[in-house]
């Protein structure tokens, strides 16, 4: 379980953790949250896809391949989000009405779409892990159905996204609950896909890789200074490329990373305290509004202090966020995986006894 762990992505993770956290605790027009999604899906793709063909050479398209990844990925993720999600319900922050079987049943960005508003905020953020378990759905499928030589249809889920952004910008068509459906998120996913596939190419000389991921990030980081309230019909194209530049500096990073090329990147990157933010930042990113929720009503109650958006609502939130996420990483998650691994150890020792 811990052998095939990367430690320069687990320090990506945690640089979006913390993107995640600038965004909701202290500005909320910042795009570090939403270059931080766009991140996990990326990453999510490309690790998802890598053990998805491993899985695919070794049993091809087999039920019991399909269910060993579910299986996975299900005592990965369900056990925190189910105690999560229950235990708001069960103190009434999350009721029937504020779409508790939608949240359940990961349909959260379908709830959050329909309902036009962000209520319960205390799961707002869930849509995208409804978003990443629907890809979870048709990805496996894909892959494990199809070679390798078949990857037009991993670019073809990129260019469907892509269609899908510039056509609502073109049409003048964009309100905020547009990016919840899944098909908008296909670009990430895909490039994702892509990124595993072409990695060695990705990664390859470099200074020029490098180069070519600078160039669309600084473009990015410029245009978030335009002005865009109130924009006339021509700033719809900043909106467009704020989404897509990232993907190519996303994707060459994740490369690099994951092969190796680069030293000093994975040294940064594998530091061990970030490294181990990465780790649990499933955790980070699961329990951080629910946290907020907590720490206002304690400041409120206790202290008579209205937590207000900023430095200090950073510090006051994500400190017991990534220490309870430590906690729920050591006593729930890791015991549950280490079960499930051994588990399936001793299924394979069977089969071959």
């Amino acid at each position: 379980m811990e052998a095939d762990r990367i430690r320069g992505l687990d320090g990506i993770r945690a640089f979006a953790i913390l993107g995640v956290f600038y965004t909701h605790f202290v500005d909320e027009n910042s795009l570090l949250g939403d270059l931080a999604v766009r991140t996990f899906f990326i990453l999510s793709a490309f690790l998802i896809t890598g053990k998805l063909v491993a899985l695919r050479d070794a049993e091809g398209f087999t039920f019991a391949a399909l269910r060993s990844f579910y299986a996975r990925r299900a005592l990965r993720l369900l056990p925190t989000y189910y105690a999560m999600v229950l235990a708001l319900a069960a103190i009434g922050l999350v009721t029937i009405r504020d779409g508790l079987f939608y949240h359940l049943a990961f349909l959260s960005n379908v709830w959050f779409a329909m309902a036009m508003n962000w209520n319960p905020w205390v799961l707002a953020h869930t849509w995208t892990l409804s978003v990443e378990w629907q890809f979870y759905l048709i990805w496996p499928l894909v892959v494990l159905n199809c070679a390798n030589r078949s990857l037009a249809l991993a670019a073809a889920g990129a260019a469907i996204a892509l269609a899908f952004w510039l056509g609502c910008y073109v049409a003048g068509y964009y309100p905020d609950n547009v990016v919840l459906w899944s098909p908008f998120s296909l670009d990430a996913f895909g490039m994702g896909a892509l990124t595993f596939f072409y990695s060695g190419v990705l990664a390859r000389t470099l200074r020029t890789r490098l180069i070519a991921a600078l160039l669309p990030a600084a473009l990015w980081s410029a245009l978030q200074l335009v002005e865009t309230d109130g924009r006339p019909p021509f700033l719809v194209v900043v909106d467009f490329l704020l989404q897509i530049l990232p993907l190519l500096p996303m994707a060459i990073l994740i490369a690099i990373t994951a092969s190796g090329t680069s030293p000093i990147l994975n040294r940064i990157l594998g530091a061990r305290p970030l490294a181990y933010l990465g780790r649990i930042s499933y955790g980070c990113y699961l329990y951080h509004f629910p946290m907020l929720w907590l720490m206002m009503h304690i400041m409120w109650q206790v202290f008579d202090y209205p937590l207000k958006r900023g430095i200090v609502e950073l510090v006051v939130v994500a400190i017991p966020t990534i220490a309870f996420s430590a906690l729920s990483w050591k006593f729930m998650e890791r015991p549950i995986q280490k079960w499930g691994a051994d588990r399936q150890k001793a299924a394979q020792a069977k089969i071959t006894a």
